[in-house]
């Protein structure tokens, strides 16, 4: 089941606005109750077979996984559900599914009551649009090997995953300010690959049911909840990586202050331009975690006194500085995880599209996507604050460099859509702790400030 989560304070106009679409929902569910078709009568296998299924899917929902990149939830109860729908009356299906909900929202999650009201709502008008989809076109809820019953199934889980997710997405439009559409698209286009994964045991969950009532539940269920206890602990692994890498990257700005937020930010434009090209999350991912790193060998290489530095580089300090991107590889190349993609994605940062850059001088789609992105993202950041040596770059200056500096330096293909996606009118530019370091100031009053556009390059690849 999909889920939203509040994790903002919200306006009173938001608030209004979600209690006027939940109390539509309300209208919504009670009305299709009302024209609902199908033996109503209920025995004692079935009351305590939907009691079980709710117990269920609020023990599933216990640990929900959260969705990358946005502010919904993803739990195993989808599964539990798929199973209802398939085994029971679309009523009794959709008030099992509504009774679970609003208990694991309110007494589980501990959520306000609207937040539990609405998902409650949401899912039980999912559950029963998904049954009667399935009742409409199978005609039995009795498992069959049938061409008919598995396209029947099919076509239900699909009914209920898309008014599942689109009303998700409504709710959460209301309370983040967003379009539908684009909170979807963000969230939940690749999810229905995870939604056709747990097809399977939703079938095997209902056959269990079938021919062994409630044993048969408990043999299905008991290696599930354990898959999805390892799974629980893989993902907690990945955030001690994340977590790990945030550290690294404080500790470089312990040396190198005046610099704070800059990988941070580099990261955060990386990931945008990932969103603009529709990347995969799991490419996305990898991305940020190398843009996180990609200058990861400054604290080895002790680059803070040349980073310092006001006036130009010598040939020495300049070898020095082209260094720091191996050394960052090598570093991000102790950790398994970030082995191979990764570590060729930190090495070659700093590669140009004609391959002027270092420090094996690639060209082209010879470098590597996250490579060319980074590379965007580190130079933006680096023109739009102040260094030791230069103020930062009003924004049309910004953009002009990087139209003239498309097909040599930057990848031509992401240039139009980083200016347009990210850049924008630059109100997604992330602002610095300081508008100027000292060093800087300082220097530009003795006049050893680099100015100029034909160093404006030189600034971008170095430093």
């Amino acid at each position: 089941m999909m889920s939203v989560e509040h994790k903002s304070v919200s306006s009173p106009g938001m608030e209004n606005s979600l209690n006027l679409f939940t109390g539509l929902l309300v209208v919504i569910w009670a009305g299709a109750v009302v024209f609902a078709t199908g033996d109503l009568s209920m025995d004692y296998r079935i009351a305590i077979g939907l009691c079980v299924f709710a117990l269920l899917a609020i023990l599933s929902d216990r640990y929900p996984l959260e969705v990358p990149f946005g502010n919904a939830y993803l739990g195993l109860s989808g599964t539990v559900f798929w199973a209802l729908l398939i085994l029971f009356e679309p009523i009794w299906a959709s008030a099992a599914a509504l009774v679970a909900t609003l208990f694991s929202e309110s007494v589980v999650q501990r959520r306000r009551p609207l937040k539990a009201i609405f998902n409650g709502v949401q899912t039980a008008i999912s559950v029963l649009l998904g049954a009667m989809t399935f009742e409409a076109l199978n005609g039995t809820h009795q498992l069959q090997g049938s061409v008919l019953f598995f396209a029947a199934f099919g076509l239900a889980a699909l009914v209920y995953w898309l008014s599942n997710t689109w009303l998700v997405s409504i709710g959460a439009a209301i309370i983040y300010r967003e379009g539908p559409h684009r909170f979807w698209q963000r969230n939940f286009q690749w999810a229905f690959v995870y939604e056709l994964m747990s097809a399977p045991i939703a079938l095997a969950v209902a056959f269990a049911y079938q021919e062994l009532w409630l044993i048969g539940l408990v043999l299905v269920m008991l290696p599930i909840m354990m898959v999805r206890v390892a799974y629980s602990q893989y993902l907690q692994l990945k955030q001690t990586y994340r977590e790990t890498v945030r550290t690294l990257i404080k500790i470089i700005e312990m040396h190198d202050s005046y610099t704070a937020g800059h990988s941070d930010r580099v990261a955060t434009y990386s990931r945008q331009l990932c969103e603009a090209l529709k990347l995969s999350p799991n490419e996305t991912e990898k991305i940020e975690l190398a843009a996180y790193l990609h200058d990861l060998g400054k604290i080895h290489l002790d680059l803070s006194g040349i980073v310092r530095k006001a006036g130009k580089l010598t040939e020495e300090e300049r070898r020095l500085v082209r260094l720091h991107s191996v050394v960052s590889a090598d570093l991000a190349n102790q950790v398994t995880y970030f082995r191979g993609e990764i570590e060729a994605m930190i090495r070659h940062h700093h590669e140009n599209w004609d391959g002027t850059g270092y420090p094996h001088g690639l060209q082209g789609e010879q470098i590597p996507l996250g490579s060319r992105i980074i590379l965007l993202a580190d130079a933006f950041d680096a023109m739009t604050t102040s260094r030791v040596y230069r103020r930062a770059l009003d924004l049309d200056k910004v953009k002009s460099e990087f139209v003239k500096f498309s097909g040599s330096q930057f990848d031509p293909s992401l240039v139009p859509l980083f200016l347009d996606r990210v850049v924008g009118e630059g109100s997604s530019i992330i602002k610095q702790p300081i508008d100027e370091p000292l060093e800087g100031q300082r220097a530009r009053k003795l006049g050893l400030t680099e100015e100029g556009d034909s160093d404006v390059r030189h600034l971008r690849a170095i430093r």
